[in-house]
């Protein structure tokens, strides 16, 4: 029987929300982290209660990252960097491994959440037992590369010129923002199919609106990571730290399991990249979801799941 507990509980100095959905003693801890920044879609606090084939295997600890979601505020720091992130994911397992600390601790990102999860685990080495990571990104000047090959004979010549002019700023997130709308334009490799057409992610999307959890200004708060607001210029230092990411050190380091589970059609990373880190490091896993890219539909989801609850399972036994 599951008992879903809500806590108030500082992380980087801030005071936060978060939810547990607690399975018992018997089962690991595995902590959600989700995309973004900003982007509590498909992990986040909204979600508790929505995997319940999940939380038979686990007790499901959600957190919206602060500044979105349930820890919308109105009034954020311009001055926010990816790392006060990491440094709120830290406190967080942390907290949670004085909590409960005889239960293994499962860490799981989707997209930008496995920056987190990689963070921590470099952080934290004793206190994680396995990571998961779905859609996962590494080096997001790597990803600049990757998205500009993919779309070198799919976009005209004048917008070839705006991406060169792009390029050539001292900014990292326009450039990589334009890509990512290019991407999803012309290519599958963020959506097999138009949003519109997944039906799993207009049930994702809907929970927002359907969640317990999620009031009014919960909603603004959830899509911060795609208002102009919240990718705009006052936020400029945080989204232009994404192309500080580099997670290639810290997963050639780890030694706790660590699956990858990419769509086929996903090129934040290269699959190539990916299976070799699996060949070299006898702890990494890596798996391939044929027929979508970054967002999975709900026949990859349903195999991302039974993939993730094999994990659970051996951290259990």
């Amino acid at each position: 029987m599951t008992e879903t507990q809500r806590w108030n509980i500082e992380l980087g100095g801030v005071r936060q929300r978060i939810t547990l959905e607690d399975a018992g003693d018997g089962v690991p801890v595995m902590v959600m982290f989700h995309g973004g920044p900003w982007s509590p879609f498909i992990y986040g606090m909204a979600y508790a209660g929505y995997y319940p084939e999940l939380a038979r295997h686990a007790s499901l600890l959600w957190w919206d990252q602060y500044g979105c979601g349930r820890n919308y505020e109105r009034d954020i720091p311009s001055d926010l960097r990816i790392g006060d992130f990491a440094d709120m994911a830290v406190d967080l397992v942390r907290a949670i491994h004085r909590r409960y600390p005889h239960r293994p601790i499962v860490l799981n990102g989707f997209s930008f959440g496995t920056y987190l999860t990689m963070e921590v685990a470099r952080r934290l080495p004793r206190m994680v037992d396995a990571v998961i990571n779905v859609a996962p990104i590494m080096n997001m000047r790597d990803t600049l590369t990757n998205f500009d090959h993919v779309l070198s004979d799919r976009v005209s010549a004048a917008e070839t010129r705006r991406l060169s002019r792009l390029r050539g700023q001292d900014r990292y997130d326009p450039y990589l923002s334009r890509l990512e709308t290019l991407i999803s334009r012309h290519t599958r490799a963020f959506s097999s199919r138009p949003a519109v057409c997944n039906g799993m992610v207009l049930r994702w999307l809907a929970r927002w609106v359907t969640s317990a959890d999620y009031r009014l200004r919960d909603l603004w708060g959830a899509a911060m990571g795609s208002l102009p607001y919240g990718r705009g210029e006052r936020y400029a230092a945080l989204w232009d730290s994404m192309g500080d990411i580099d997670l290639w050190p810290a997963a050639s380091g780890a030694t706790m399991p660590v699956l990858y589970l990419q769509g086929e059609y996903d090129r934040y990373v290269l699959p190539s990249e990916l299976r070799d880190l699996a060949e070299r490091r006898d702890n990494v896993r890596y798996a391939r979801i044929a027929g979508v890219g970054h967002i999975p539909d709900a026949r990859a989801w349903r195999d991302i799941e039974s993939r993730m609850i094999r994990v659970l399972d051996r951290c259990r036994s």
